[in-house]
């Protein structure tokens, strides 16, 4: 039949699509790998953990101990001639119509359960931040950082930085590469990963999925200061995850265990921004017995609108809490059950860029864990269940979203044309489990098999009030996703030398839509929007120690993942997406799988005064999921009238990325990072929204080859670490610089306009007190930089980040 997309202007025919997915040759030849290197029983029982020390194996627990400095160089702007090295006029903004104590014991799950004056001492120099902290993390989470520039951060970062969601940590630490963040408000971030967006990176843990991709993120539900580590994987190198490009692996703070009985802590923590009269607090009480443990938490976060670097305030308050229980108990001396549960509320939200702000936001999450050290049939058995749910209501009705944005209430239907004003509400939830048996030593030689199974429910509400009631809804009808994987992961060491990490997984998905809203006339039966996928990943990744101080690291993977629902089945929301921010999208339920080859090749260093890096990356995506331009915008401040989601044949992705640091003296330390990404459609000809071959990609004929839209600049940072150099650090200063290049490779025909380069500078600093005091502080964009990120909204007065701000913070730990 014909199908009928429907848009903001009015009912549009387009012709069928779709594709099958292919059965890819690697998939066989990792099966291959993992068949043939299948340990042997004899080794499996040579390698079975001494029953007497049960905790060999707790999930988390290091198998063995590794020393680690904390060491610091400087790399310098070694790659800035792969940007165009023309001028670029600064950022300027437009002006608006009207004017212009004792030893608590040991956490036997390997996580910092323990009050932050009694930490490791490795824990406690990364409060700093390092360089590279893999190697602080347990031997099996270090396992999970797989393939060439894998990352990690550690939760204790949060303090020190002062972030706010889990996504925002990883925009401010220096441990991680090619790993960028669109600040939507103080408190909502969302995480790119060399340019891939939600989709194609995965949050795991309790699989986090937004419902709608801008006014919550996968990763903003969490706040950084309840995580015990975040694991960036950069490429298809993990099978366990779910069908991707690339994941983040969260990993909440655990629950301890005290030997010599039953006991009880806690922390008591406030930080205040003066840069929008931002404050936080937090109360945490921890504890128990042997055999058993919890914790439980609370906080709080206010802040107002913060002023830019041109002195202009930007609408972005908000009031968010959240509470956090965990309680786990060891079963017996080998089963340990874990049980954790999540709340977030937030009210008053304001999002300075986009269409609407949400009146409130709740998420319940809840996730249960269960860990089997001396399983019957495998060495290591570990199962995972996990709910969590988000819903949502907003408006365009604040004062401070028409003073930013003061034509919506034009773009907006009104009888008057002067009046108009939208509303918003939404539903989603994410239910699944995932189940894995290890065979041999967990982290070091193993075969690993699971399966795991994702359920998505989603759906959107996009009402234009003044329109007739039955057709006054742009929505995302109620939407569901089945995916049901199976997958197996192979870690070796090859003649002493080459540490060798093969895997496979396959993945059965089934979405389906009914395609019914209130206010909105249906236009597709169910069956029509019914769609199944068959996806594959594959991989191999090596690392060869070339001498004891000189490592080298390659890989290959093929990835497939499926179009998300709001790709899927969208009917025209506004939903913030392009650079312009106020476009709405419209869904192809006839879209095809991404397919992803990537080669990945890395070279680093680690002595007793110097570790450091580099790393490079080359993907081909075949049916890269993209946008069709339906409409232009209304001039340069006005509103793209509406984007469809498109394939197109082939696009690419390449980039590197570099670290180092260096001690220069015990109390001196220099580090430096530095990322570049570069993404093209090569293909941006070759297909449309409408799959009408007479008819050009967003209206513009003659463009072959494009950069593809949202890809951030060359990002650089250096700086000097000032640090006590006893075992045991009581202070510590960090000053940094951080470079953005001008972003010149631009999506024109979706009206992406270029982003000049800046640089800010940022101080930041910490003591310890006797007691269980810690005391933290700094200046944040110290030279009241006035500047905007390529990722920032341009819509109405355009999102400006924010200028100089004042930080302090106050811990007491007992």
């Amino acid at each position: 039949m014909e199908r009928v997309i429907p848009t903001r202007m009015g009912l549009r025919p387009t012709g069928d699509g779709g594709g099958r997915c292919r059965v890819p040759f690697p998939f066989v030849w990792a099966l291959v790998v993992l068949a043939s290197g299948a340990l042997p029983a004899s080794r499996l029982l040579a390698q079975q953990p001494n029953p007497e020390t049960p905790s060999e194996l707790s999930p988390g627990a290091p198998l063995q101990e590794t020393a680690v400095e904390l060491e610091f160089s400087d790399e310098g702007e070694r790659l800035a001639y792969l940007q165009d090295g023309r001028p670029l006029e600064p950022a300027a903004r437009p002006s608006t119509p009207a004017d212009s104590a004792d030893s608590v014991g040991t956490d036997r799950t390997g996580s910092r359960a323990e009050p932050l004056s009694e930490q490791s001492d490795e824990l406690k120099a990364a409060l700093l931040g390092s360089i590279s902290a893999v190697p602080l993390l347990s031997e099996q989470r270090r396992a999970r950082a797989s393939g060439a520039g894998a990352d990690a951060v550690l939760g204790g970062e949060a303090v020190f930085r002062k972030t706010t969601d889990s996504g925002n940590l990883l925009g401010k630490s220096i441990s991680v590469r090619g790993v960028s963040s669109q600040q939507r408000t103080p408190i909502t971030t969302d995480t790119r990963v060399r340019g891939e967006r939600v989709g194609q990176v995965l949050a795991s843990g309790s699989y986090w999925a937004p419902v709608r991709m801008d006014l919550d993120t996968m990763m903003n539900k969490i706040d950084s200061r309840l995580i015990d580590s975040l694991i960036i994987v950069k490429g298809p190198y993990s099978p366990r995850y779910g069908p991707g490009f690339s994941f983040v692996d969260i990993e909440l703070l655990s629950t301890p265990r005290y030997q010599g009985g039953f006991q009880v802590h806690g922390t008591s923590s406030a930080d205040y921004l003066t840069n929008g009269e931002q404050v936080y607090g937090r109360q945490t009480f921890f504890g128990g017995g042997a055999d058993w443990g919890f914790r439980a938490s609370y906080g709080h976060r206010t802040g107002n609108d913060y002023t830019d670097g041109d002195g202009v305030e930007l609408p972005a308050s908000y009031n968010s809490r959240d509470i956090n229980m965990a309680l786990g108990h060891d079963i017996g001396d080998y089963r340990q059950i874990e049980f954790n549960y999540l709340r977030l509320d937030q009210t008053g939200v304001e999002y300075p860029g986009l269409v609407f702000d949400t009146r409130y936001l709740v998420t319940d999450g809840y996730e249960v864990k269960y860990y089997d050290h001396n399983p019957l049939l495998s060495n290591f058995h570990t199962s995972e269940v996990w709910f969590n749910r988000t819903r949502f209501e907003g408006d365009t009705l604040g004062v401070g979203k028409n003073r930013q944005i003061p034509e919506l209430r034009t773009i907006l239907f009104s009888p008057s044309g002067v009046d108009g004003f939208g509303i918003t509400d939404g539903d989603g939830s994410s239910l699944g489990y995932r189940s894995e048996s290890i065979f041999g030593v967990p982290g070091l030689d193993h075969l690993a098999v699971g399966t795991d199974l994702i359920l998505l429910r989603q759906n959107i509400n996009d009402r234009e009030a003044l329109l007739p009631p039955n057709d006054n809804n742009f929505p995302l009808p109620k939407s569901e996703s089945y995916d049901f994987g199976f997958y197996a992961e192979r870690v070796t060491t090859l003649l002493d030398y080459v540490h060798l990490n093969t895997g496979a997984r396959v993945d059965s998905i089934r979405t389906l839509s009914d395609g019914i809203a209130d206010g909105f006339p249906p236009i597709f039966t169910p069956d029509e929007l019914t769609q199944n996928f068959t996806t594959w990943t594959t991989y191999v990744h090596a690392q060869v120690d070339l001498t004891p101080h000189w490592f080298a690291t390659g890989g290959f993977g093929y990835g497939q993942r499926p179009p998300t629902l709001t790709e899927l089945y969208v009917q025209s929301a506004f939903i913030g997406s392009l650079q312009r921010g106020l476009t709405f999208l419209a869904g192809d339920h006839n879209l095809k799988p991404e397919t992803l080859r990537q080669i990945d090749a890395g070279l680093s260093c680690q002595t007793d005064r110097f570790t450091g890096g580099a790393n490079w990356y080359y993907a081909w995506i075949d049916d890269y999921i993209t946008y069709d331009l339906l409409t232009p915008s209304a001039g340069a401040d006005g509103l793209s009238a509406g984007a469809g989601f498109v394939n197109t044949n082939e696009a690419t992705l390449t980039g590197v990325e570099a670290y180092g640091q260096v001690r220069a003296t015990d109390h001196v330390s220099l580090f430096g990072v530095l990322s570049y990404t570069e993404g093209t459609d090569r293909t941006r000809n070759e297909t449309s929204y409408l799959n009408d071959p007479t008819m050009d990609r967003s209206g513009e004929p003659g463009v072959p080859v494009e950069p593809l839209p949202g890809i951030p600049p060359l990002d650089s940072r250096v700086g000097v670490l000032l640090h006590d150099p006893s075992p045991s650090p009581l202070w510590g200063v960090e000053y940094s610089l951080r470079a953005v290049g001008r972003q010149s490779r631009v999506a024109t025909t979706l009206e992406e306009i270029e982003t000049p380069g800046f640089m800010t500078i940022d101080v930041r600093g910490y003591r310890r007190f006797g007691g269980g005091w810690l005391a933290t502080g700094g200046i944040e964009n110290v030279t009241d930089r006035f500047y905007r990120e390529h990722l920032d909204y341009r819509s109405g007065l355009g999102v400006f980040r924010p200028g100089i701000g004042v930080y302090s913070g106050l811990e007491l730990n007992y």
